[in-house]
């Protein structure tokens, strides 16, 4: 007959608390993993708002720049350079 603790590899007897413990590890690394991974994507996400804004924004500024130089010149038609050909 053998006797218990000889033969036998250590690991099948871990104890429920230490593994209990070392679980209650790997989650609370996989919880700061996963808030680092969300606070990343919150600021990329920040940040493309923050972009398409002040794209929206600029295109805003050159249409009524452009809308504002197209309406000053219909109403004064008469100040352009008239042409220096003389009809032939």
């Amino acid at each position: 007959m053998i006797p218990d603790g000889e033969g036998k590899p250590e690991s099948n007897k871990m104890d429920p608390e230490q593994m209990t413990r070392l679980l209650e590890l790997e989650l609370a690394q996989k919880r700061a993993a996963w808030a680092q991974a969300g606070a990343r994507r919150q600021k990329i996400r920040t940040a493309s708002f923050l972009f398409l804004a002040l794209i929206v924004l600029g295109a805003l500024v050159a249409f009524f720049l452009l809308f504002t130089r197209l309406t000053q010149e219909r109403s004064a038609p008469g100040t352009r350079p008239a042409s220096t050909a003389t009809p032939g």
